[in-house]
């Protein structure tokens, strides 16, 4: 749930703050830079091999789908051959919790019981209870379930449940290599089959060491994508704006040490219709270092009796125009700074 919840409000946050989605280039003043480039020769991150045979957002129902009254939205899954963990579990969503059962249970997987699950994962923010299974010595495929209870003709009259996100977890060793090639993945990932991708890197509880520019604990892997410059801060050390550049390797080398090391990922399309989240959360657990690819539902969830999905994407519509002219105020009014930062970054 909480997985669900943060993916949400992650969305919400690129949708307010960010206006590079579904870009490959931007303008800034005279200039044209090109920031959405994928990694040539870089493999996508493997899938597990646990999938079903259907997609589950394609199977029929009486209970979702375009048209029932109680879904937010139809739902866009934009096509694509691009294989790699995401596109694999998403199939899962739609599907039954009893049909997750009966497939895991031709396979031989085992199920981890409630107790182990909170042991696992403990006070963090991946998940503490639910279905899940082991699938290797460190791997694990959970399933996030909710009842519909809208979805007949009585309100909150209805008990069906659904899979509505799913997460496949990794154990991960702690090498600054290693971590880093996962990090690149997920986001070469996102490039290849979506519209927008970004990565963050931060330890939220260790305090900032000043000055922030010359000695991050954090750094973000967007737009721009350059693995053997780095990320760059904005000093002003002297009075002079200057940009001090920093390398990937260095930084995460460090960050990797400290016990609130914390990765957030999220990769998806710059569509109201769309129908999944893709999201990516590390995070250690004493020495143990897990990485956590979900995928959850857009489309699949109970909504207020009365209010169809109609009018709740005309609300969003009517959001989604207002931001839209706002950014292109922002963007106006500070072209002349960005096309100066985008010229000093492609150097």
């Amino acid at each position: 749930m909480l997985n669900f919840l943060k993916s949400s409000l992650i969305v919400l946050f690129i949708l307010l703050a960010v206006d590079l989605s579904a870009q490959k280039k931007v303008t800034y003043g005279k200039s044209t830079f090109t920031i959405y480039k994928p990694i040539p020769n870089l493999a996508p991150t493997p899938v597990c091999g646990f999938a079903p045979n259907v997609p589950g957002y394609t199977l029929k129902s009486k209970n979702y789908g375009p048209g029932t009254y109680y879904c937010y939205a139809p739902g866009n899954v934009p096509k694509t051959n691009y294989k790699c963990i995401l596109t694999e579990i998403r199939d899962w969503v739609g599907y039954r919790p009893e049909e997750v059962k009966e497939l895991a249970s031709k396979k031989g997987l085992e199920q981890v019981s409630e107790k182990e699950l909170k042991k696992m994962f403990k006070n963090t923010r991946l998940p503490n209870s639910g279905l899940m299974y082991k699938l290797t010595e460190d791997s694990w495929i959970w399933f996030y379930i909710q009842e519909l209870q809208n979805c007949g003709p009585v309100a909150w009259g209805s008990h069906e449940e659904y899979v509505l996100g799913v997460s496949y977890i990794e154990k991960i060793p702690q090498k600054t290599d290693v971590v880093l090639d996962r990090m690149y993945r997920f986001w070469n990932d996102g490039v290849n089959f979506a519209d927008y991708a970004t990565v963050n890197q931060s330890n939220f509880k260790t305090r900032q060491t000043a000055p922030n520019d010359q000695n991050p604990n954090n750094f973000a892997i967007g737009d721009v994508l350059n693995p053997q410059k780095g990320f760059y801060r904005l000093s002003f050390s002297g009075g002079a704006p200057t940009y001090v550049w920093h390398s990937y390797e260095k930084v995460l080398e460090e960050n990797l040490k400290k016990p609130d090391f914390d990765v957030t990922g999220m990769t998806g399309y710059d569509d109201l219709f769309t129908a999944f989240d893709y999201q990516l959360d590390a995070a250690k657990v004493g020495q143990i270092l897990y990485f956590n690819y979900s995928v959850n539902s857009r489309f699949m969830h109970d909504i207020e009796p009365g209010r169809t999905w109609q009018k709740e994407m005309e609300s969003r519509k009517q959001n989604e125009a207002q931001r839209k002219v706002e950014m292109q105020k922002i963007n106006k009014a500070n072209a002349s700074a960005l096309e100066k930062m985008y010229k000093e970054i492609f150097k």
